[in-house]
C-alpha cells in the first residue's frame, strides 16, 4: 500500500495516472484517495473494509507498475521474454512472430507496442496462454 512516510494516509502510487485502466473495484476505492484521508475512511466511502482497500492499493500500484512498464523501449532482454512467452505457446514459429513484429515496428518500439503486435497474431485461447506467462515473469 501506498502511504506517505510517517502517516496513515493512502496517496495514488507513483505513475498512475487517471487514464491509467484499473478494475472497477480498484477505482472504487481509488476515487477516495486523495492523500488527506486515513485509510479507514478511504474504505468506509468506498464500501469496502481496511484490508480490501489496502489491497486495492496494492493493486493499483502493480497496474501503474505494469503500464509504465509498457511504455519502455523494447531492451534484447524484454524481446527475450517476449519470445520465451509466445514460443511457448505457438513453438519455434514464435521466435519469427516476435522478430517480424519487431522489424514492423522499427526502433523505438515500446514494449506495449510489440505486445500488441503479437497478440493481434494469436488466436483467444493463445492470447491467454501468452498473457499468463508475461505475467508469471513480471512483464504483464
Amino acid at each position: 500500500m501506498t502511504l506517505p512516510p510517517g502517516s496513515g494516509v493512502p496517496a495514488w502510487p507513483p505513475g498512475l495516472r487517471d487514464d491509467t485502466p484499473l478494475p472497477f473495484a480498484v477505482w472504487r476505492v481509488l476515487h477516495h484517495v486523495d492523500a488527506q484521508r486515513p485509510l479507514a475512511e478511504v474504505a468506509r466511502l468506498a464500501r469496502v473494509t481496511p484490508p480490501e482497500a489496502a489491497e486495492a492499493l496494492d493493486q493499483a500500484a502493480r497496474w501503474a507498475g505494469r503500464a509504465s512498464q509498457r511504455g519502455q523501449p523494447v531492451t534484447e532482454a524484454s524481446a527475450r521474454v517476449v519470445t520465451a512467452c509466445v514460443t511457448a505457446v505457438l513453438g519455434p514459429m514464435g521466435a519469427f512472430l516476435v522478430e517480424d513484429a519487431l522489424d514492423d515496428l522499427g526502433s523505438g518500439a515500446t514494449l506495449g507496442a510489440l505486445l500488441s503486435a503479437v497478440a493481434a497474431q494469436l488466436g483467444e485461447a493463445q492470447v491467454q496462454a501468452f498473457v499468463r506467462g508475461l505475467r508469471e515473469r513480471g512483464v504483464a
